[in-house]
Formats: structure tokens, sequence, C-alpha cells
């Protein structure tokens, strides 16, 4: 299960976001990332924050609920909150997970977030096993053109000639790419062995980096190096790892 699902609280008044937040304190693996008082405001924590859940009321100033679903980059779950009970028919064909008439008590907002948790689950779970797929879809033999990552409710690839340096993450990996940092399921050693060495050499425990977005490299009196990078990155050479690199480059 997702341990950390993050939400937004958008409706125009005080109250109804203040229930939402004392409620919200039952369930504390969701975090409130953003709180919205009119459409516009929705529409701009939506695409800044893409939220796993909101929580979403109809009746706003600027633009109402259905109209912010219009304006945003990605799809979240979708809690409608509100005194309307008109617009049911339609925050169903709009995949709502659930649509709160107010007033509501905290058991029948319970179950709201119960239907959140298992999406959420489920919805995560899903997105492993596509990665998990994508990683592996090539001959052994093949170098990969793209590294697949996981942003939000997206899989998106990054092209490999587009990675500068690779740092480790935990169990994971950080790209760091021309177009920006993102964060891979794939371990430090997992992804060493699927990249062509020619291009990418281990300078630390931590650090692997492409050799040609290498522009300098710095002796740290140390047995060591620093390299330079094109992204004005300083990354550590480790002394283990310095002779090596001054074969293949020097």
């Amino acid at each position: 299960m997702k341990t950390n699902i993050t939400t937004i609280i958008a409706d125009d008044e005080h109250l109804a976001r203040q229930m939402i937040k004392e409620y919200l304190q039952d369930f504390p693996e969701i975090k409130i990332v953003g709180e919205c008082k009119n459409g516009e405001q929705a529409v701009k924590a939506i695409n800044e924050n893409k939220p796993d859940v909101v929580f979403l009321d109809i009746h706003m100033p600027s633009m109402n609920g259905f109209e912010v679903l219009e304006h945003i980059d990605i799809m979240p779950h979708i809690i409608f909150t509100t005194a309307y009970s008109d617009y049911a028919i339609k925050a169903f064909e709009v995949n709502a997970v659930d649509y709160l008439l107010k007033p509501y008590d905290k058991k029948r907002f319970s179950k709201a977030i119960q239907k959140i948790i298992s999406r959420s689950a489920e919805s995560n779970n899903e997105i492993e096993k596509i990665l998990r797929v994508l990683q592996q879809s090539k001959q052994p033999e093949d170098y990969p053109k793209r590294i697949f990552v996981h942003i939000g409710k997206k899989i998106i690839s990054v092209l490999v000639e587009d990675i500068l340096w690779i740092e480790a993450q935990g169990d994971y990996t950080q790209l760091h790419t021309n177009r920006g940092i993102y964060l891979c399921n794939l371990s430090m050693n997992a992804l060493e062995q699927r990249i062509d060495s020619n291009r990418f050499i281990r300078v630390h425990r931590s650090y692997i980096i492409a050799i040609d977005s290498i522009e300098q490299l710095i002796r740290d009196g140390d047995g060591g190096l620093i390299a330079l990078l094109k992204d004005k990155s300083k990354i550590k050479v480790s002394r283990s790892y310095a002779a090596k690199l001054r074969k293949d480059i020097w």
C-alpha cells in the first residue's frame, strides 16, 4: 500500500475545508499538499503538485469543479464535495471516485477514503508491474536507448543519450539529464549493467557519469579526482575508480 497519498482540498467554504482536514487526521497515510478556495487556485495547485486525490467542490468562484477538470494536466482521483445532488450523474461520468453530499458525517467520509486507499494501492502496484516489464523488454546483448521512469500517474521514457550523470538513491537511482531529474526504479548496480560502458563510467559507489558530459577533471590531492560536468555539477571520483577513469579518458 502506498504510505503517502497526497491530496488537495478545493472548496470556497472555510468551514468545509476545515472539516475535511479534521476528518483526514484519522488517515495519516494521506498528506495535504494544497488548500484552495476557488477554481483558478485549484487548477494551479493541481498542475503544480500533481496530487493523488482532490476533494473538489462543484460551486466555486472563477470556475466550477467540472471546469477545473478541463484545465488540469493529469487527472487525479476526484471526490466531489457539494451541497447539490443534481450533479451526481455528471460526476461519475468523469470517473469520480465518490460524491459526498453536504452535510456528510465522518462515517460517510471514511467510506470515500477507503475507496481512495484501495485504488491508490492498485494503481501503484500496476505501475510498478508495467515499469518492470518495460525495463526488462530488451535483448541481453542490446543497450537500451530509453529508461522508463514513473512520475505521478505517468510512465515516461528518458533518452539514455540525455543522461549526464546517475546518482544512487537507496534502492533506486536518480537520473540527471539535459531535461530534468528523474527517479528510476532500478538500483545502481542493475542500471550499470544495462548501460553502455563505452559511454558511461562508474566513478564512485554512488555515481556513474556520461563520459561525454565531462568538461574537466581536477585532482583532489588525495588520489581521487573531481569531475566537472556540463551541467556544472561537481562529482567526486573516488581513488578506487580514478585509475580506471584516467586509463579510459586520458
